[in-house]
């Protein structure tokens, strides 16, 4: 089967609103086997991972939040930010894939686009993208088992940095923007390169502004602390009951969405919960 890529261009769109494409995009119908959206930001705001809760950023942060659909650490982002969003059919819409290899395949027009933008972009299998050793971009993705559904995701930081806090999977080294970099390439631009690297590398059958299909922005509720987490070399994993007594695992993991909630389940079930 050829390759078929919906490219949908989205500038000055509110975060939120960008947010709520990424949480539908495991669900939304598709024009095709893929839908690469990529936007600009119109405003600031702390993007939450999928299973994250807004206690994991402590008191500190009064930056708007929202949550996206993949999993992974919160990333900021704002009118400096390229968001991108690649909605696969399954894995192996474009190129041969299974789940556990998505981004390390799908992030590599995304790595050519910041490196023809003026800084050399490399990706280590880590949840963010490394030029001139920083990191410059968060990496995310979403997958559904049942339905073979997945979404690769990134926010790259051309003006506005996308760390809101040092993490252990940055390995002591200092998140940076691109313009930091002294690229002096302007978001719009590094936006049209992300478009350009994905279309010539898997065809674009159709172009577009419209926005796509989504059941509106996603509020981010007052969930309680984890009643327990540890600290994994990519992130803090947590474990508690949310705020209507659901016991819920998350953090800044990445997973199958109906893997994680199977695993909810047969913990919640288990006789010493």
């Amino acid at each position: 089967m050829a390759a078929e890529v919906r490219v949908v261009r989205l500038d000055a769109l509110p975060a939120a609103e960008i947010a709520a494409l990424s949480c539908a995009a495991l669900d939304r119908p598709l024009r095709g086997a893929a839908e690469l959206i990529v936007a600009v930001p119109a405003d600031e705001a702390v993007v939450l991972g999928a299973f994250q809760r807004a206690s994991e950023l402590g008191a500190a942060e009064d930056t708007p939040t929202t949550r996206r659909g993949s999993g992974g650490a919160e990333a900021r982002v704002g009118p400096g930010s390229v968001w991108m969003q690649l909605a696969l059919a399954r894995p192996d819409a474009l190129v041969a894939c299974p789940p556990s290899r998505l981004l390390n395949r799908y992030v590599r027009p995304l790595l050519g686009a910041i490196t023809k933008a003026g800084a050399v972009a490399r990706y280590f299998d880590r949840d963010w993208i490394s030029a001139r050793r920083s990191p410059v971009a968060s990496v995310s993705f979403a997958h559904d088992t049942k339905s073979g559904r997945a979404l690769v995701e990134a926010i790259v930081a051309v003006e506005t940095p996308f760390a809101v806090r040092d993490r252990p999977s940055f390995m002591g080294r200092e998140p940076l923007s691109l313009r930091a970099l002294g690229v002096a390439r302007e978001t719009g631009e590094v936006a049209d390169a992300v478009i350009d690297a994905y279309a010539s590398a898997y065809g674009a059958a159709e172009r577009s502004r419209e926005i796509p299909s989504h059941a509106g922005a996603i509020e981010v509720g007052r969930e309680p602390p984890w009643a327990a987490t540890r600290e994994e070399p990519i992130g803090v994993v947590g474990a508690g009951r949310d705020a209507e007594g659901v016991l819920r695992v998350g953090g800044e993991l990445m997973v199958s969405r109906d893997v994680l909630a199977d695993l909810e389940r047969v913990i919640a079930e288990s006789p010493h919960d």
